[in-house]
């Protein structure tokens, strides 16, 4: 540590660097300016015309068992992208009204054949309807339609005879020898006297599932999901029932259009920042710099704040162009860029305010690109080390997220470089054209004493609060203080839970609020299906090895929370039946043909009308002419008022997972269920978020210590970091808020938001130790911002004559909160202002980044004005403590 007071070499060079980009840069401002303008209206054209789309299984882990089972039931389909599944909710328009009343059923009924017939999709040059074009899964709606039309018989005639044939039991019902089951599409229900009828149904779900044609794109099935809900939302209007249409389509769209209504928001936020930035832009310039108000102030504020919407522009068209697709959630960027720009932008008029006022040369051409020269060395390794920090903690981030919030990370990430680099550039040629010189003509003397009065209250208030907090019995009640606030934290970081709802992501208006209530409620404790792919079913002539596929079967059904067969759909029921009952006549058949027969029997039994809707689950090496099942399908249900909860679900997945692992290598079975791509989310979100989280961490305290080379001060910095994270994370667990994919994507925004303050404090104490030093052994540099020993702000000239140490404590830290004390005040408030406008959305996503950008810049400020001012005074008494210790020794 012997160089703790030397400037560190990536300092240096980055000082360099900085003034010849500000000083270029004030050579050329118009040509900056147009270069800058170009750039981001181009680059804003392409994000304007890129379409806004969403993916609901992006919240997925790449590496998770719900991509690879996915991926295995689209190869069972034969298909290279997911098909046409929708679901279609009917409940009675009257509350309680039953839908088994034939007048509603008949509208049911209708329903499904609208949709059957109506809407067309484009299959090899011809237009074909979903009866027309749907090849495995057509019947899954003939339960509701032979229920009704066996109401209809027996109401009209009720023999004995017809009651025979026709049964309309519950779960399975018998229409003429045909056997189905009524779970899949019935809920809401109430049983009859005799617990075998339906007595009533408030909610029946047809089932629209078609796979997917060579000549289909994802966005032509999107659009025939959507034409279907559309109608129903915009076009049908029936007195008896109403109709929802859900589906993953509907789904995302519902996404894309809650992210996009933050849009107005950011107008809001614009207006308000300008304002505040405006205001108090023109009290530090007026009243603490004794300037003039001008409307050059008032021009520089706003463009403070169209800065960072260039950027956001720019950024997110270079991505789009580089073929990175939409994500709603990147909608929170531009406040989140707003907030970190903005303290840019007043790092920088602060410092061309402090130079300004000890500026004795006239300003001529030469002395301004200078000066912004000397701007963007004072403020630039503290800018850059918000930048990159931000950025650094934004990339980990995308490299152990899952797709969706990857791409939130890489807009952030891209973002903030645009942002560092048009501060650097654009609004560095706006400063050089309408920074204001220290011109005080015109100034009335009422302003200069109130100029001169605020002067000294600002600095004897800065000299005492800096007296207060060199105390180091002051020092050490904040570090106690402090001790149980993070007490708290880690208690509440410790009942932080995992809870995955979808209704998290819709507006308050949205319809999939209902529906999704209505699913949770209604069909998923009364029938949560599973379907499970046998890859590898064998020889099913082979008599052990079908008992063997039966006990899978079986292990699945005697499971808990299992409704057993009457939910099961297992070919092998039908067609060992079919072999028992005809085995006698198809061998009669051979010894009379002396032949093999033409037809095998798998061929033969999907002929059979009551069977043929088998061919859907089934996959064979002879598509034309069935020989062999090469792969199949089967389906059985679960039941259980404990599966409203997501987390139940997922242990119901894994149990699922588990049974199947076991006939693994006889048949190579996987397990499908649509929620997987949420589940396995519950696993692995809170470990993604803390391994994310640790990574950032240390790469963040790596890029403090290149610019910060003190190691005291880097890890006073980097625990101040990670205490305002847990801090953040710990409280908002207290005030009830649980673990999501939304929560996990502001775990990393924190990181690099919780860091900016304690850097920006931290590196101007460290340089102010460093000038000092410097300042002992050499003359300073042309290049540099003038000496702290030699030159003091307007705030600070009262208290500097107080201070006789050259190199004392007291004068680092009036030195630092002088120079980023009142910028980082304003940026703190301003951010608090900016995430204010998100807080009225009624959007949980909105609201959640709102509540914690909030509080993770208070906690922020919090650590920057006080805990790390009162840590660095115990630290400078235990190491003087300790020196003085040994020199009594020695």
């Amino acid at each position: 540590m012997g160089h703790k007071n030397e400037t560190s070499r990536v300092t240096r060079i980055w000082n360099a660097l900085s003034y010849k980009i500000g000083s270029t840069v004030a050579r050329y401002p118009v040509l900056t300016i147009v270069l800058c303008l170009t750039l981001s209206a181009i680059m804003s054209i392409k994000l304007s015309l890129t379409e806004k789309v969403s993916a609901i299984d992006g919240y997925a882990s790449d590496d998770s068992m719900s991509r690879h089972e996915f991926k295995t039931f689209q190869q069972f389909l034969d298909s290279d992208g997911p098909g046409i599944t929708t679901a279609i909710l009917i409940r009675s328009k009257k509350t309680n009204g039953s839908l088994l009343e034939e007048k509603r059923l008949k509208e049911v009924v209708k329903v499904s054949d609208f949709v059957s017939t109506n809407f067309k999709m484009n299959v090899s040059g011809v237009e074909k309807n979903f009866n027309q074009f749907c090849r495995g899964f057509c019947q899954a709606n003939e339960p509701v339609r032979q229920y009704y039309n066996g109401l209809q018989i027996l109401g009209k005639n009720h023999t004995d005879g017809i009651s025979k044939r026709i049964d309309l039991s519950y779960p399975t019902s018998n229409f003429f020898g045909r056997k189905f089951s009524l779970i899949p599409n019935f809920f809401g229900i109430s049983m009859s006297a005799d617990g075998k009828h339906l007595n009533s149904s408030n909610l029946i779900v047809l089932y629209f599932r078609a796979e997917r044609y060579p000549d289909w794109t994802t966005k032509t099935v999107k659009q025939w999901e959507l034409r279907v809900r559309d109608h129903f939302a915009k076009e049908y209007s029936n007195d008896l029932i109403i109709v929802d249409v859900m589906s993953q389509t509907v789904v995302e769209s519902e996404i894309v259009r809650a992210g996009l209504s933050l849009q107005p928001f950011l107008i809001v936020g614009f207006v308000i920042m300008s304002i505040f930035c405006t205001v108090t832009t023109m009290f530090s310039a007026v009243y603490l710099y004794s300037q003039k108000a001008t409307f050059n102030k008032v021009a520089l504020s706003i463009i403070a704040c169209v800065t960072p919407f260039m950027a956001c522009g720019t950024a997110m068209g270079i991505l789009f162009f580089c073929g990175v697709t939409f994500s709603p959630i990147m909608c929170i960027t531009p406040f989140l860029v707003l907030a970190i720009s903005v303290d840019d932008s007043f790092l920088m008029l602060h410092a061309w305010n402090r130079l300004e006022s000890w500026r004795t040369a006239p300003l001529d051409r030469p002395m301004r690109e200078h000066m912004m020269g000397e701007v963007l060395v004072e403020t630039g390794p503290a800018i850059s080390i918000s930048a990159f920090t931000n950025m650094l903690a934004f990339t980990i981030g995308a490299l152990t997220s899952p797709p969706e919030i990857r791409i939130f990370c890489y807009g952030n990430a891209a973002a903030i470089f645009m942002d560092m680099f048009y501060q650097a550039t654009f609004y560095t040629a706006c400063m050089t054209l309408l920074a204001d010189t220290k011109d005080t003509n015109g100034v009335s003397e009422k302003t200069k004493r109130i100029q001169d009065k605020m002067s000294n209250v600002v600095g004897r208030f800065l000299k005492w609060y800096v007296s207060a907090i060199s105390n180091v019995f002051v020092s050490t009640g904040i570090v106690l203080i402090w001790a149980i606030f993070i007490g708290f934290a880690v208690l509440g970081l410790i009942r932080l839970r995992v809870e995955l709802r979808p209704s998290k992501f819709f507006l308050k208006d949205s319809p999939m609020l209902y529906m999704d209530n209505m699913r949770t409620n209604e069909i998923v404790p009364y029938y949560t299906p599973v379907h499970v792919i046998v890859n590898h079913p064998g020889d099913l002539k082979n008599d052990s090895n079908v008992e063997r596929l039966i006990e899978l079967k079986e292990k699945l059904e005697h499971m808990p929370n299992a409704i057993g067969a009457p939910s099961t759909k297992f070919f092998l029921d039908d067609f060992v039946q079919y072999r028992s009952a005809f085995v006698e006549e198809i061998e009669m058949d051979v010894e009379e043909k002396d032949s093999a027969p033409t037809k095998s029997e798998i061929e033969q039994f999907l002929e059979w009308p009551e069977f043929s809707f088998w061919r859907g689950f089934l996959r064979f090496d002879n598509e034309t002419h069935p020989q062999n099942v090469t792969k199949f399908m089967f389906t059985t249900g679960f039941h259980g008022q404990d599966l409203k909860d997501w987390n139940k679900r997922g242990l119901l997945l894994k149990s699922w997972r588990g049974a199947v692992e076991e006939f693994q290598k006889d048949f190579n079975a996987t397990v499908f269920t649509e929620d997987a791509f949420f589940l396995d989310m519950i696993d692995s979100i809170p470990t993604v978020t803390w391994q994310t989280t640790l990574a950032t961490f240390v790469f963040v305290s790596l890029v403090c210590f290149l610019f910060i080379s003190d190691i005291l001060t880097v890890i006073i910095v980097s625990v101040a970091t990670l205490v305002t994270s847990v801090g953040v994370f710990g409280y908002l667990s207290l005030l009830g808020v649980t673990l999501d994919p939304v929560i996990m994507s502001i775990a990393i925004m924190c990181i690099g938001f919780s860091v900016d303050i304690p850097a920006h404090v931290a590196f101007h104490f460290y340089a102010a130790k460093a000038k000092k030093h410097a300042s002992s052994h050499s003359q300073p540099s042309p290049h540099q911002v003038s000496d702290v020993t030699s030159h003091s702000t307007s705030t600070t000239s009262s208290t500097d004559s107080s201070i006789s140490t050259p190199n004392s404590f007291e004068t680092n830290l009036t030195f630092a909160l002088a120079s980023v004390g009142f910028p980082v005040i304003q940026a703190g408030v301003s951010t608090d202002f900016c995430a204010l406008p998100l807080g009225f959305m009624e959007l949980y996503m909105a609201k959640m980044f709102a509540l914690s950008l909030t509080l993770c810049v208070s906690l922020s400020l919090i650590h920057g004005l006080i805990v790390i001012p009162a840590l660095l005074s115990v630290q400078h008494h235990i190491v003087h403590g300790v020196k003085r210790l040994f020199s009594k020794g020695n």
